[in-house]
């Protein structure tokens, strides 16, 4: 496999994971992403990576860039609180797939979106293009993969892989009966300014869950160990990341028609929207929402993927959201993505170094086979954890 060349849909966190898996296994690489830059857009702020996220990007990462990873995460008390919108005690609703953990190197980091992207990004510059739309790809006949974007000339890999998020146009056109379903719920995120007080009023406590009426609020207290290019100058030199000041995380979730969005159409302001929701809320909630800003919050649908739908045998395949897009309650989306990474560079890796006898697209099976079911619980895991964050107050108060 000297020559073989793999590319990559989206420079999301999955496709860069893969990435940097397949640079350590020295497997030739290419990634290519529509948005003109990684800034360029909202792309969410606080994400939990679980131990089983942690492990692949263990497995992926050069070293210096995973301690520069764990170094990054919050370092705000890691055990969680669950209280009712009055801010009193609550038991009874917390998901299975939630770990605060309680050692120093347990539990779920708690990691800024963009940071962490920072972090999969060094070293692979030079391999990942920005501003490149993917429009659609083409079978050779020596077994090769033609791909095609918008005003470009295309370019021709070994194996296409499809880590384009939940609108993915690779599953369109390998799997276009594999649409996620729309659950009917919504996510609304943002980030809040810090008082110039230290703290964050009574939210200063790390993660706190709020339980309400058929939805769910989710505040976490940012802060960092220490600023983020200093770190990087010290454990990873070659890595730039952009300064991040701390903040207060918050996300609501919930049925769209219980949030009051059933006509949201994303330029209306949702703090200003969210007031209806959050009637009878104790006020430093409804502050930290009022005071955050409207460019800073986003709303997104929550879907549920199909990783059960089988595409015809070839040198294509998809991974994290593209195929199995999954509800934030269960915390499990990115860190089953960061999984398919380290699946398929381990694979790829192993029939690279000849420990496989099998043909590529052969060895995609073993790959899709153990995706699939990963992604099964995964899903099932987070649609479980949706039915009890949208439980109603009487059934669960303890």
């Amino acid at each position: 496999m000297q020559d073989f060349h793999v590319i990559i849909i989206g420079a999301g966190l999955g496709g860069l994971c893969l990435a940097q898996g397949l640079r350590r296994a020295g497997i030739r690489f290419d990634v290519y992403e529509r948005d003109p830059a990684a800034d360029s857009r909202l792309q969410g702020y606080r994400i939990r990576i679980d131990t089983n996220g942690q492990r692949a990007l263990q497995a992926c990462l050069p070293p210096a860039l995973f301690a520069l990873f764990r170094a990054t995460a919050s370092s705000s008390p890691k055990a969680g609180r669950f209280l009712t919108p009055q801010l009193l005690p609550i038991a009874g609703r917390t998901p299975t797939s939630w770990d605060t953990g309680e050692g120093e190197d347990d539990g779920d980091l708690s990691v800024n979106r963009l940071t962490l992207r920072e972090i999969l990004l060094s070293g692979i510059e030079d391999h990942v293009h920005f501003g490149h739309a993917f429009t659609q790809y083409r079978s050779l006949e020596d077994g090769r993969v033609e791909v095609q974007f918008e005003g470009v000339s295309p370019v021709s890999c070994d194996l296409l892989i499809g880590a384009d998020c939940v609108n993915s146009q690779v599953r369109r056109q390998l799997a276009p009966y594999a649409e996620p379903a729309d659950t009917g719920s919504i996510c609304i995120y943002g980030k809040s300014e810090l008082p110039a007080a230290d703290g964050a009023g009574p939210l200063d406590d790390g993660t706190t869950v709020i339980f309400a009426d058929g939805c769910t609020a989710i505040f976490d207290l940012m802060r960092f160990g220490g600023d983020l290019p200093d770190l990087a100058a010290d454990l990873a030199p070659d890595c730039r990341l952009t300064p991040v000041k701390d903040y207060l995380y918050w996300a609501l979730i919930g049925p769209r028609k219980r949030l009051g969005l059933e006509t949201y159409d994303h330029t209306q302001d949702l703090p200003v929207l969210l007031r209806t929701a959050m009637r009878g809320w104790h006020p430093e909630l409804k502050q930290i929402i009022s005071r955050s800003k409207a460019t800073a919050v986003a709303a997104l649908p929550v879907r549920s993927g199909r990783p059960d739908v089988l595409w015809p045998f070839g040198a294509i395949t998809l991974m994290g959201d593209a195929i199995h897009a999954m509800s934030p309650a269960g915390g499990l989306g990115a860190n089953t993505a960061l999984e398919d990474a380290q699946m398929l560079a381990q694979i790829l890796a192993g029939a690279d170094r000849g420990r496989e006898t099998k043909t590529t697209c052969t060895v995609l099976l073993d790959y899709e086979a153990d995706m699939r079911e990963r992604a099964a619980r995964a899903i099932d895991t987070s649609e479980r954890g949706a039915a009890m964050l949208f439980a109603a107050m009487t059934d669960k108060i303890a």
